[in-house]
């Protein structure tokens, strides 16, 4: 699988996590009435934690491996500063979701 393919993969993914976030924030009194939201809540919760542990292995990789090569691929180093960007808004949401869960 080619690194351009995975940087893909891992934006949407971490796009995915910001937008429930952001959505969570604007709708969250309207969201807990709804009976399984808790369980969607953890489970982006977990979806999250996951993703910070391993987008944090697979940037450090990535970047070494783009920022090394003799050949430049720009849409790589693209993807790469979009997926750091990303990276960030995900910790701050995983940290946001945190403090939402319900015990």
């Amino acid at each position: 699988m080619r690194l351009e393919k995975v940087y893909k993969y891992q934006l949407i993914l971490l796009i995915f996590i910001v937008i429930f976030g952001i959505q969570h924030y604007y709708l969250q009194n309207f969201n807990f009435e709804w009976m399984y939201y808790e369980k969607v809540l953890n489970s982006v919760f977990l979806l999250s934690i996951f993703t910070v542990l391993f987008s944090l292995i697979f940037l450090i990789f990535g970047s070494i491996k783009t920022i090394n090569r003799k050949k430049t691929i720009e849409i790589e180093k693209t993807f790469l500063i979009i997926n750091l960007i990303l990276y960030y808004f995900t910790v701050w949401i995983s940290l946001y979701l945190l403090s939402q869960i319900r015990g």
